[in-house]
């Protein structure tokens, strides 16, 4: 090879570039792989989420089904199963406040007041706003005697919902039970107010009015609650209550009747309507009302009670005292029904018994002046005469117009001796008070006997 092939040869292995190594491929295959993998993956999460919401709606639907089969079986008055069905409510969505609050108003009705109040508890706290959950739970507390409690949720509902005629006139009701009149009948004002034709707000001034002495707003008041709704036969028997009151007889049996009409059970109307007859005279009509009374509520000491007197006053004195005994069990600190049958004792010449009653009734009510003058009387009979004289002083300090005490305090201290001119004192006094003929001709004659003319 010549110098100029070898310098050709050496141009040609300078131009060639050096062999290099190249670069690994990628596989399409494993990018393809990854993105499938990614996208079964992306689509199994979509799947278990929607799977937790559809489970979810699920399980709300399912209870809100029981719910409404709950309320349905409230309105036919089926607690138990009603009870049962929010039950299942509660297991399938512990946070269902409207399953609780139903169940509780469920219990309520059955008159389990613990568990209602529990529930209705549980109610508030999932939804502190729910204004109907411190309204029913206020009727609760009323119905335990807890009133403190009760006006506190009924204000707490009237908060929440400012219209709430019904919270108003339940809140009026718990003020004129713990006797706060003014409040009472704001609270029936503003019921009223909100809802015009609330007959119950109106049936309920009409019993504070009542309670003020105030018959002709009471009477109006009434009037107007039968006037809203004709079949609300608490009003036809408060306004009869007041007829009564005023004299009007005729009246006050013709509510009795129509509030017994509407409400045939209505066992407090048969026993007023007694009242009525027994003014009236008409002393069988009053009984048979009592016995149809007690027939309806067993427990009803006041039938008891009234028609006990109308046996004392026939002079039935068995059946009288029986049912004073009837009264005394039913209502311990009823004063009257001791009071009663201590007069019955004393008629069937049971001094010893008659005292005991007497004791009973002023132990019950302090200020039962008949009550100290016919303890009085018996201890008169025993020659108790100091026991007598204080009974009857104590009687008149209750009542200073009943001129029988004075009269028989008189006599007392006449058969006391040495007391001659406080005897003169009370029989004068007599004749000042009293406008009964026979007690007044009885009065002068003790005042003759003792040189007075």
């Amino acid at each position: 090879m010549d110098a100029q092939d070898q310098q050709q040869d050496s141009f040609q292995n300078q131009s060639e570039p050096p062999s290099r190594a190249k670069p690994p491929r990628k596989s399409t295959r494993i990018k393809t792989l990854i993105i499938i993998i990614s996208l079964i993956l992306g689509a199994l999460i979509v799947l278990v989420i929607v799977g937790i919401i559809w489970s979810n709606i699920s399980r709300t639907n399912d209870a809100s089904a029981h719910l409404d089969r709950g309320m349905a079986y409230i309105d036919q008055s089926e607690y138990e199963k009603a009870i049962a069905e929010f039950d299942q409510a509660i297991q399938l969505k512990p946070d269902f406040a409207e399953a609780y609050f139903n169940r509780g108003c469920a219990f309520y009705s059955q008159g389990d007041l613990s568990l209602a109040i529990a529930d209705l508890d549980q109610a508030i706290q999932l939804k502190p706003d729910a204004a109907e959950a411190y309204y029913n739970r206020g009727i609760v507390y009323s119905d335990q005697g807890d009133l403190s409690r009760a006006i506190a949720d009924y204000t707490k509902a009237i908060q929440l919902k400012p219209d709430a005629a019904e919270a108003y006139n339940n809140r009026g009701l718990a003020y004129f039970d713990q006797g706060d009149l003014s409040r009472a009948f704001a609270d029936f004002d503003r019921a009223i107010q909100f809802k015009p034709a609330f007959a119950e707000a109106y049936s309920n001034r009409g019993n504070s009015y009542y309670a003020q002495g105030d018959l002709t707003r009471a009477i109006a008041d009434y009037t107007k609650a039968i006037q809203h709704s004709p079949e609300i036969a608490q009003a036809y028997h408060n306004r009869g209550r007041v007829y009564y009151d005023q004299g009007d007889l005729s009246r006050a049996i013709s509510d009795y009747d129509r509030a017994i009409q509407v409400k045939p059970d209505f066992a407090e109307a048969y026993s007023s309507r007694g009242n009525a007859y027994y003014a009236q005279g008409d002393l069988s009509r009053a009984i048979a009302d009592y016995t149809k009374s007690i027939q309806l509520k067993p427990d009803l000491a006041l039938a008891y009670y009234n028609r006990g007197s109308v046996y004392y006053e026939q002079g039935d004195l068995s059946r009288a005292i029986a049912d004073f005994d009837h009264a005394a069990q039913l209502k311990p600190d009823f004063a009257e029904a001791y009071y009663g049958r201590g007069l019955a004792y004393y008629d069937q010449g049971d001094l010893s018994r008659a005292i005991a009653d007497y004791d009973q009734a002023i132990q019950f009510k302090s200020d039962f002046a008949e009550a100290y003058f016919n303890r009085g009387g018996v201890y008169y009979e025993q020659d108790d005469l100091s026991r007598a004289i204080a009974d009857y002083t104590k009687s008149i300090q209750i009542n200073p117009d009943l001129a029988e005490a004075y009269y028989n305090r008189g006599l007392a201290y006449v058969a006391e001796g040495g007391e001659i001119e406080k005897a003169i004192a009370d029989f004068k006094k007599v004749l000042e008070l009293s406008d009964d003929p026979e007690l007044r001709k009885l009065a002068q004659q003790q005042l003759e006997a003792l040189g007075v003319r």
